[in-house]
């Protein structure tokens, strides 16, 4: 009886104790002067040399949802527009006589009414212009002391620089971006994911689930068609069928298909490379919990998601390759200590990271 007197006892000292340590952690998070701040750099970069591994990567794209990540990007892309533009002369006033816009000028409150959903004066988002991102990513900086939010740092801040400079000169490496920022850490379930994108944007031409935007146009669809043309229509198919052509997805065939719609959450730009990076504590270790796509323009069979359209390719003779957008996915998770230089390893993609401690990494709490 004293025995299990004791283990009850146990049970109910560790479990007054976890409680205790999960009080003191959601204390340490809702208040900023308990945050443990570090500093992350990262460089990304395509692998040029030719893919040795032999790996066979699938057409078949791993949407990554961005909708509830943290983006220091787009803020910085953004800030860099608004710097170019206060230098245009103010615009004149809407009047009867002056109805005109001229987009070389600007409106002191234009940050106000520019951004309201459906207007229809609002420019194209910078990014959307942008035929590819800056590399070497120079943020404005910040004091961990009063911040309130994770920040860009300046580009001297760069500590990786060396590695990057040695991987272009060797022709081994395309980059991609080069970045730091600092940011407080928390446990994994806390916390947002920072995403990180850049390379060139496809975003004109393609869609983000790898799709080209511009579709070829059919010009005799089925349902459209009267009686003798429907008849005509089905003889004409039939021997597209008979001379050996199969216009018909294949119950194995893997090739991706043209999705109705775009997944909510996805970004809505597609660019060479884009994901998330997630890092955490579990007690006092590091982790870093990577999820990434690189992009490459390539092609494959043309399909469709009915009957009926690929009868129509078939009659109109459309070609039987389209442009497409495909990716290559990755994600690994690993724990990893402070100051040290880490890679995570792809045949088609390079990622180094490295966190450094600041003077508010230590606990305090």
């Amino acid at each position: 009886m004293a025995l299990v007197h004791r283990g009850v006892k146990s049970v109910l000292g560790l479990a007054t104790a976890l409680t205790a340590l999960m009080s003191v952690n959601a204390a340490a998070q809702a208040n900023k002067d308990y945050w443990r701040w570090f500093e992350v750099e990262v460089l990304v970069f395509k692998q040029t040399a030719t893919d040795q591994s032999g790996e066979n990567f699938s057409l078949t794209m791993q949407p990554i949802a961005v909708n509830k990540s943290r983006d220091l990007l787009t803020p910085h892309y953004s800030q860099q527009n608004r710097s170019l533009r206060s230098a245009l002369p103010v615009c004149e006033a809407f009047s009867e006589q002056n109805w005109q816009i001229d987009v070389a000028c600007r409106y002191d409150n234009e940050d106000q009414w520019v951004p309201i959903a459906g207007n229809p004066f609002a420019p194209e988002h910078r990014l959307s212009e942008m035929a590819s991102t800056e590399v070497v990513i120079d943020g404005p900086g910040g004091n961990i002391e009063q911040a309130s939010q994770p920040f860009l740092m300046p580009a001297d801040a760069l500590e990786l620089s060396p590695i990057r400079t040695e991987l272009e000169r060797k022709g081994q490496a395309k980059s991609l971006l080069h970045l730091a920022w600092r940011q407080p850490v928390f446990t994994r379930g806390v916390g947002r994911r920072m995403r990180l994108f850049g390379g060139k944007n496809y975003g004109n031409d393609f869609f983000y689930n790898g799709f080209p935007k511009e579709q070829e146009q059919l010009d005799t669809p089925l349902s459209s068609a009267g009686q003798e043309q429907r008849m005509d229509n089905i003889q004409r198919l039939f021997s597209v069928i008979e001379s050996g052509t199969d216009p018909f997805i294949s119950p194995e065939d893997n090739t991706p298909v043209r999705p109705p719609l775009t997944a909510a959450g996805n970004p809505q730009l597609a660019w060479e490379f884009d994901g998330l990076m997630h890092i955490f504590l579990v007690g006092n270790y590091l982790h870093i919990d990577g999820e990434f796509n690189l992009r490459e323009q390539d092609e494959i069979k043309r399909l469709a998601n009915d009957l009926e359209t690929q009868a129509a390719y078939a009659l109109n003779g459309a070609s039987k390759q389209t442009p497409y957008l495909r990716s290559y996915y990755f994600s690994q998770l690993r724990r990893v200590i402070s100051h040290e230089t880490h890679y995570f390893d792809h045949p088609k993609l390079g990622v180094v990271v490295q966190i450094r401690r600041t003077d508010l990494s230590a606990p305090r709490y």
